[in-house]
Formats: structure tokens, sequence, C-alpha cells
């Protein structure tokens, strides 16, 4: 085995797997011939391929500039030589000579090396081109690699830093030198310059050896210079050492710190699993696996053991959405009917954006799912799902003028994905997003009953030890995607370079969700809502999109700070939240950066001073008749308080304006409530950190006694669920069942109106006819609106 192949396999597959690689920016020349003569002038293809091929074997991706951009000049070629022909014949790699970039269209901080090629074109255009200059300065400032072969070293004469001196003072550089040019050639009175003098000029050493063909290349920090073709596979494993030398002693102290992490993995093998990933820029600076994906065949985590990643699946149908909208197969403002035909008319246009911005006024399928009594172990289907959402009667608004948190919508766009493509979601993914992007172990699981390899069980953990908890659905576009950590950190890679789809696409992917007026934004407790199905929050005061996953045992959670471009994501089947896990690596690379502490410290909070008469004026029942929750205000030892109904914890405020207080907790968001008077309504406004606003009125609360319990009894039934509730009293007060449901207790806020202790049952506002008879009640919840059940026995 050659040395470079010994290299590769032992050192550049490794770097490869473990690490993301920055790319290799490539000069060109855009000049057809020498100066202003008529004698033709090319880039030479046998300096450009050797290291092209070299770089990519390892794992790096090349890109190619030239002065002018678009196609370049190319010649010296030797078609007997394997490399050369290899990379003749290869149209797309020719179609990049065809499209070089422009310096303009280069972003420096994504390069790890500028390479500059050689060939007589390179003597011309650009060494004096400002812009390429700058981006060997901020490359070399980032501590990258400037590299050069030949007469490529020409593009090296007037590097100078920021201060105007030489960017390699004092630093051997090779290239063509002087002495082996013919002098007497016309070629040769065209150069603007000797190398090897130009090279001295910016106060360099200039050095060759007197032999041509001997490979003599230099290496003098981070400069890599080569004497002509020869020394060009030699000089781009130099180069690669360099990158992965740095790579490993900046970073070697930082994964020893994300290890400690999952210290609680340490020598516990048996432990519940889990698998970490972390990008830092275009780097994929960490991803391993901790503990036991199956505690019955004693299989370990690792990085391409796969998770189910509940909730942050969305963004995988968001994007094939806007893929197929770039694409010009489908258009936001398309109606969904056109695709969807057996969707209810229900008199509005319902369109792809209401889907995706959650502002379709449909009822979320999830909600209704609980309700007509299906059990978390029930075999649930995509027709399932469909079949809940298209029992609608009618919308709860209309389309584009409000917000829900409902998963209905996605469920319709992976139907509409279908319509368009002729795949199922899973078919089309597979195909045109994870294929590409080289994720192998991802897919959407759209039948229960296939067996997945290398996957993560699923547990449940109980008092007696860990159970078995399967998911028996079949759903997609919500919920079913799996993958693993080396593969979302492929997919988030995608997001700083990507390879399927385009920056446009990302970036709406990442943008705000509006109504149709185009301003209004949905901010639930959560953050911004994004069309990406992710929301943009607050941490500390640093700006961050975040997301998470819960399903069966199950636990995902990604945190991506964009500013800082890191990204830190946690996938679990370890029954537990593990956001805690994905913030602690995400600040063991970021550091210092938070302008807010992590927890507030309320004894430095500059208070109001309040009487305990005003104090007391704020106590009672508040109630929030949008999102159909309740929650009471009491004073206990000179200090208000609230507690949500049905809980029984009690949270502190602490007055900080006239009518203003701070919610006390132990953390970094910034909850507030402020009372205002309207007519002879008090009303209290709750917001958290930026998000919208929540309106509770204070109301009395009525009270029924058990004879006036009697005219609610009886057996409801919903026509559009097919299902039916027995409402009963007991000495607690009424309640209700149905055949899969434990016992729900209803608490009387107003007249005819209860608060159900289930929350997708919201409150439940009884119907009488004209002679004051109990005929129906409604149940309406931040997700679903009025919901019909009639009453069929009394």
């Amino acid at each position: 085995m050659n040395k470079l192949l010994i290299f590769l396999v032992l050192f550049g597959l490794h770097s490869a797997s473990s690490y993301a690689q920055k790319k290799i920016l490539f000069v060109t020349s855009s000049q057809s011939f020498y100066g202003n003569t008529k004698i033709s002038a090319s880039n030479h293809f046998q300096e450009i391929v050797v290291p092209y091929d070299v770089f990519t074997k390892a794992g790096y991706t090349v890109d190619f500039v030239s002065p002018k951009g678009g196609a370049i000049p190319i010649g010296y070629i030797n078609s007997s030589d394997s490399i050369q022909k290899k990379y003749l014949y290869d149209g797309l790699f020719m179609d990049r000579l065809k499209h070089t970039r422009k310096p303009t269209e280069i972003i420096a901080d994504d390069y790890a090396t500028i390479f500059y090629g050689g060939g007589g074109a390179a003597m011309f255009g650009v060494a004096e081109n400002t812009n390429i200059q700058n981006l060997a300065r901020q490359i070399f400032a980032n501590n990258g690699v400037v590299a050069a072969i030949c007469h490529g070293t020409a593009g090296l004469a007037y590097l100078r830093d920021e201060t105007g001196k030489s960017l390699y003072g004092g630093k051997r550089i090779t290239g063509f030198a002087d002495k082996f040019e013919d002098k007497n050639e016309e070629y040769y009175k065209a150069f603007p310059f000797a190398i090897d003098q130009a090279i001295t000029n910016n106060n360099g050493k200039f050095v060759h050896s007197n032999k041509l063909g001997d490979g003599f290349y230099v290496v003098d920090g981070r400069f890599v210079t080569g004497q002509d073709p020869s020394s060009a596979s030699k000089m781009s494993i130099e180069i690669i050492k360099l990158i992965e030398n740095k790579k490993i002693g900046v970073e070697q102290e930082t994964v020893k710190n994300l290890d400690k992490v999952f210290a609680e993995w340490d020598n516990a093998p048996t432990k519940l699993g889990v698998a970490a990933g972390l990008i830092k820029g275009n780097q994929i600076i960490y991803q391993k696996g901790f503990g036991s994906a199956d505690l019955t065949h004693k299989n370990l985590v690792n990085a391409d053991t796969k998770f189910q990643i509940g909730t942050m699946s969305k963004q995988f149908t968001a994007f094939a959405i806007l893929f197929l909208e770039e694409k010009g197969k489908l258009s936001l403002t398309d109606d969904v009917h056109q695709y969807i035909p057996q969707l209810p008319d229900f008199g509005h246009k319902i369109t792809i954006k209401h889907l995706l911005s959650q502002s379709s006024g449909l009822h979320d399928f999830l909600a209704l799912k609980e309700i007509a009594g299906w059990r978390d172990k029930d075999v649930f289907t995509q027709k399932d799902a469909l079949n809940l959402i298209f029992q609608q009667k009618k919308l709860d608004y209309t389309p584009g003028t409000k917000f829900s948190q409902t998963s209905s919508g996605l469920i319709l766009l992976a139907e509409i994905v279908k319509q368009v493509t002729g795949q199922t979601l899973a078919a089309f993914t597979q195909e045109h997003i994870f294929t590409p992007l080289g994720m192998n172990n991802t897919l959407f699981h759209d039948d229960n009953e296939l067996i997945i390899p290398n996957v993560a069980v699923s547990y449940q953990v109980t008092n007696n030890g860990p159970k078995n908890n399967p998911i028996n659905y079949s759903i997609v576009g919500t919920t079913n995607l799996y993958t693993s950590a080396s593969d979302l950190n492929r997919w988030y890679l995608n997001f700083e370079n990507p390879k399927v789809g385009s920056k446009k696409l990302i970036e709406k992917l990442t943008s705000p969700v509006t109504l149709d007026d185009g301003k209004t934004t949905f901010n639930p407790t959560a953050g911004r809502l994004l069309y990406g199905q992710q929301y943009l929050h607050a941490e500390r005061g640093v700006p961050k999109i975040w997301t998470y996953g819960l399903e069966g045992g199950y636990a995902s959670n990604i945190f991506i700070f964009p500013n800082q471009k890191v990204t830190s994501f946690v996938l679990g089947s370890n029954n537990r939240y593990n956001g805690g896990l994905a913030m602690n690596m995400a600040i063991e690379v970021l550091g210092d950066i938070f302008p807010e502490p992590p927890t507030i410290d309320f004894s430095k909070i500059k208070t109001f001073k309040t009487s305990a008469q005003k104090l007391d004026s704020y106590s009672g029942y508040y109630w929030d008749n949008e999102r159909m929750t309740g929650l009471s205000m009491l004073v206990k030892n000179d200090t208000l308080r609230y507690h949500v109904l049905g809980n029984t914890y009690e949270n502190l405020l602490v007055p900080i304006a006239e009518n203003v207080f701070q919610v006390v907790i132990d953390g970094d968001d910034v909850m507030k409530v402020k009372f205002h008077k309207e007519g002879n309504n008090l009303k209290m406004i709750y917001t958290s950190g930026e998000s919208d606003e929540f309106t509770y009125e204070r109301y009395t609360p009525k009270t029924y006694s058990p004879t006036d319990l009697d005219e609610f009894v009886g057996t409801y039934y919903c026509k559009a669920l097919n299902v039916s509730y027995i409402l009963d009293k007991n000495e607690k007060g009424l309640f209700t069942s149905n055949k899969n449901q434990p016992n729900i207790s209803l608490s009387p806020i107003q007249l005819d109106l209860f608060l159900s202790s289930a929350r997708n049952l919201g409150g439940i506002h009884f119907i009488r006819d004209k002679q004051q008879k109990i005929t129906a009640f409604q149940i309406n919840s931040d997700k679903i609106k009025n919901l019909l059940f009639e009453k069929i026995l009394n």
C-alpha cells in the first residue's frame, strides 16, 4: 500500500467521520492568453486534479474560484495519466471548471485552505485581485493554510496582512523558479514579474530544487508550496496534516470537557442510552454514543444508532414542502383542496402556507385521537389520522387570521407530498434528501411492522426497572422519523453549505411564520414559530433555535445558536428530557457569551413597594377563555402568589412596577404578569420572555350543590368522532369517562362552564334549549374549538 493510501485510510478517513471538514478553496485563473499576446495560456490540469483527488478522498469539499468566475481555460493535459483521464471524462467535475465562482461569492470562514493552482495562466489576473487577496488574508487569519504550486505561487506575490506587512515574511516559499523559464520565448516576455523575485520583494525566502520533477515542496508554518506538478500529491497530504493537527490540538480539550457532560454513563454500559452531536461552524466537533441501545442483546449506542425523534421530525416535512416549492412543483398559496379533495369544503380557502404556519383553523388530530378514545399503544395509521381530520364539520376560525398549536397541518402536508410527487413522504425524502446527504441511517417509519436495524429500543422507566415501551403507529409528517447522531450532523451541516436545497430555502426554513397580513407572528411560550416547525427563543439573552421530541421512551433535543454557528443535540431512549445535556454541550463550546445569568437572582431585582391592600385587590380567580385555562391569585405571608387550577404548587410574584409582577422561578426565563382594569373587569396579562400576551379575566367561581349537578348527568355523543362520554357525579363533583379514558374530573368555572382535568378536553361548555334544559356540550381548548357532543340519555 503506498504512503498516500495509508495516510488516507489511517488518518483521512478518521477525520472525515469524526469532524466536519472545512472546505478547500482552489484558486484558478480566468486568463486565456499570455498578457496581451495571442499566445494561449491555461490552468495546469494535473495541478488541479491531483490535489482535488487527494482532498476529496480524505472527505473534503473543494470549491473553485477565479477572478471573473465561470469557465476557465485548462491545458497541459496528459490523457494517458489515470487520474487526469478519470477527471477529464467526469462530466460533473468538468462542469465545475466551467462554472467557477467569483471571489465576491465566497465566504472565507467556510474554508480551511486556499490553494493557488498553476499553469501559465496563473501569472495573470490573480496576484493583483484584491478580493482574492482578502480571501487569503481571512483564511490565514482563521488559522487556515495558504498553498500554491508551480506558477500558482505567483498568486502570493502581493499577499500582506491588514497592517501592510508580508503575510509570509521570513518564511520559505517555493514555486517555479525563474531559472527554469525559457527567457527567449515570447510567453516569458509577457510575464508581469519573476516569481522568485516577487516573493523576495515581499520579504519571503524563495527556495527551490535544482532539479525539476523530484517532488520538491516546502512546509513553513501554515504555508505549503510546491515547485512543479510532481509535488502535487505530497503537498496535498501535508495540507491535510496541518488542518487535522490544528483541529485535533484545538479540540482535544473541548472533547474531553464534552465527555464530562455524559459522565453519568461512565462505567455504566447498561444505563439507558443517548447519542450526542455538536457542530461549530462547518465542523463536527462531537458525535458519540453512550449506554445501552438494547438491554436484552447488550448492544451499545454508537453514532450510527437510530432513535425516533418525535416532533423534531416536522422540520423534514417542512423542508420537503419548501424543496418542492423551490422546484416549482407547488406554491404555498395553493389551495389544499387542489391536492386533497377529500378535505371538507369549509367555505374558506386553506392554503399550504396555512398548514405550515399553524393557522388553518383545523382541529388538532392528536387531541381528537385522545378524545375519541384511542390508547397510546393502539396501532394508529396515516389513514386513521386523515379520517379524524376529515370528520371536522366547521373550522375553528377563518384560515390565516389566527394561530393554534395543531399537528393536523403536517399530516396534510405529508399527503400533499404524495399527491405532487407520486411518492410517499418516506420514499420522497429518502430519494431526494437523505440519500444525497449520505444520511443512510435516517428514514420515516410509515409501517409499524417494519423491522428497523440498529435501532435503540424504546423503554419506560418504572420503579420496578425499565419496561419495553413500543410505538405502534405508522403516521408520518408530525413524527416517526428515525435518525442517528452522525446523520443529524450531516443534516445540519447542510444548513451551512447546502447540497440539498438552496441557501434561500434554508433561510425561509429558519424564518418566522406569519398570518395572511404578512406581519403577525406566532409566539407561544416556547418561542417564535419558524417555518421549520422549530422555535426562536432567547437563551440568557442570546438567540437560539430549538425544539424537542418526546415519543414513547425516546427523548430528543436540539439547540441551535445561529449567530455563533453552534448546533447541539442529544437523542435518547432513556425516557427523560435530555435538554440539560444538549444545553451543557452547547455552553461548553460557546463559552462566556451570555449577557444574562443562568438563574435570575431575585435578591438583585429592584422591587416596587406595594401595600397589603393593593395585593389583596389582585386576589381571586382568573380565566383565559381562548386557551381554556384558569388560575387563582392569593396573598400569603404578605406576598402575592398564583397557582394554576388543577395543580398544587404555588409561584411567588415579586412587584417590579405599578401593577406589574415578575414570577419567581429557578431559571433564566422572565415571566411577568400585569394587571389592568377594563370597566369593572380586572384582567391579568401573562407573558414569558418574548411570547404573545395571554389574557385572563377575573371571575367569581360558580358553585353547584350535588342536586344542581343532576341536570348535567347523562350520556353525550359526538357524531364527528362516533364516541360517547358518560357524565356522572360523586362526592367530589362531576366527572366523565368513556371506554378507554380514565375518570376525568370537571371543575365548575362559570355558569355551564367546567374545566376538565384532561388537557385535550379543555373547557366544557354546556348548551341549553329554550326551556333551559341541557341538550349538549362543546369542547374548547387551545387545539380544538366547538367540538359538539349531543345529550342522548339522561
